[in-house]
């Protein structure tokens, strides 16, 4: 049985889910198994047992989602294409600030700047129009991308997404 049709039937079920299988699964490096472990995480960490850390979770949900947004794969049951990717990152970068997970704020700043940097046209449209304008729109996340506003390369996308941002806030 492959690694994603052993996650899919856990994520309707109340069954309790090994660590070793979550890692396992992760480790596959299979990107259809990773979008089913993401959906598992994002609605049924409870249920794995020992628990996840949340820095470990955040850490693979972070590798999932920029995985996606670059390689923009045809979206399926769970697996999310580049600009689905990009706003679900958005909306976990809003998320993971309220829970005042710093670091990895810190290290997904530098994680979408080196992928943008080597993105074609089409990659630096998911994370400027997809992930930056609708994290924006939570202003508290605008000083992690502070170094944008200073790099000629990036300085363009953020400001067109600070402004976006300003325009749409919670």
């Amino acid at each position: 049985m492959s690694t994603y049709a052993e996650v899919v039937p856990l994520l309707g079920s109340e069954e309790k889910i090994s660590r070793d299988d979550v890692q396992r699964w992760i480790d596959s490096g299979d990107l259809l198994t990773w979008s089913a472990v993401y959906t598992l995480m994002r609605d049924a960490s409870p249920r794995i047992e020992p628990e996840i850390p949340a820095g470990e979770q955040i850490d693979f949900m972070r590798r999932y989602l920029l995985r996606c947004l670059e390689e923009n794969p045809a979206p399926g049951d769970y697996l999310h294409g580049g600009y689905e990717a990009a706003w679900e990152l958005a909306g976990c970068l809003r998320q993971w600030r309220r829970r005042n997970a710093a670091k990895a704020l810190r290290g997904i700043a530098l994680d979408l700047d080196r992928l943008y940097r080597r993105g074609d046209d089409a990659i630096k449209n998911r994370i400027a129009c997809g992930v930056l304008e609708h994290a924006f729109e939570d202003s508290a996340l605008r000083p992690y991308f502070a170094q944008w506003e200073r790099d000629e390369e990036l300085r363009e996308a953020y400001r067109l997404a600070v402004e976006w941002g300003s325009a749409h806030e919670e």
